[in-house]
C-alpha cells in the first residue's frame, strides 16, 4: 500500500485490497482525524473505500522528512487495517494431498518469506511426483525424470519441474537467498505445472460432446 495523493481534508491510498485482493485506489470517505498537526510524527487517520469492491479500510499516513528538503515534512503511508489475509486459494482439481503444501507456499510468499516459498513449491512438486507413481525412495530429480519417462508430463513441464527443484534446493541452503522475483517465477512455474497435470485434464474430462455422450445424457 502507498499514499497516492493528499489534499487539505482527504487522502488517497493505492494498493492491494485486503477484502478482494485487487489492486485499487482507496479515497477517504470522511474527513481524516489529525493527530499532532504541525509536529514531527503527525498522523492522519481516515476511513477509506476500495474502488474495486467498496470494502472499507482504516488508513493511516504520517509525516516524514522530505528527501529533497530535510527541513520540511511530507506525508507518507504508514499502515492500514485490516491487513487482510493472504490469497492462498488453489484450483480444486489439485489433489488433496498436494494442495496444502502449495497453499503454504502462497502464504509464505505473502509475508516475504521467499526461501520458504520455493521450498514449499518443491515439496508440493515432490508430492505430485509420488502421486503420479514415482518411487518415494528416489531423489526428486529422479522422480521428475521418471514421471517424464512414463509420458505423464511433457519435456517443457520436466524442465519447469527441475527449475522448481533447483530453486527449492537453493532456498534450503545458504548462502544465496531467493529474491522476490525468483519466488514469483517459481510460483508461476508450479501453477503452470499443476494446471497441465491436474486442472486441464480434469476439466476436459468433465465435458463429453460426442454423440455417445449426448445419448447418455438423455
Amino acid at each position: 500500500m502507498e499514499l497516492s495523493s493528499i489534499g487539505e481534508s482527504a487522502f488517497i491510498l493505492r494498493g492491494e485490497c485486503p477484502h478482494c485482493h485487487h489492486l485499487a485506489s482507496f479515497p477517504t470517505v470522511s474527513k481524516p482525524y489529525i493527530e499532532g498537526w504541525g509536529t514531527v510524527g503527525a498522523r492522519q487517520i481516515g476511513v477509506a473505500c476500495c474502488q474495486a469492491c467498496h470494502g472499507y479500510i482504516l488508513g493511516i499516513i504520517g509525516s516524514v522528512p522530505d528527501p529533497g528538503h530535510f527541513s520540511r515534512q511530507v506525508f507518507a503511508y504508514q499502515t492500514h487495517y485490516p491487513l487482510g489475509v493472504p490469497n492462498d486459494s488453489v484450483a480444486e482439481e489439485i489433489p488433496k494431498d498436494i494442495a496444502p503444501d502449495f497453499r503454504e507456499a502462497l502464504r509464505c510468499y505473502s509475508v516475504d518469506a521467499f526461501n520458504a516459498t520455493v521450498e514449499m513449491c518443491r515439496r508440493s512438486l515432490e508430492s505430485s511426483c509420488v502421486q503420479l507413481g514415482a518411487d518415494q525412495s528416489l531423489k526428486i530429480e529422479s522422480q521428475i525424470d521418471w514421471v517424464k519417462s512414463q509420458g505423464k508430463i511433457t519435456s517443457s513441464l520436466q524442465t519447469m519441474a527441475h527449475k522448481i527443484r533447483l530453486a527449492g534446493n537453493r532456498g534450503a541452503h545458504p548462502p544465496k537467498a531467493i529474491t522476490k522475483e525468483e519466488a514469483e517465477a517459481v510460483i508461476e512455474f508450479a501453477k503452470e505445472y499443476f494446471q497441465h497435470v491436474y486442472v486441464t485434464p480434469a476439466r476436459i474430462a468433465k465435458f463429453d460432446f460426442s454423440k455417445s455422450g449426448a445419448l447418455k445424457k438423455r
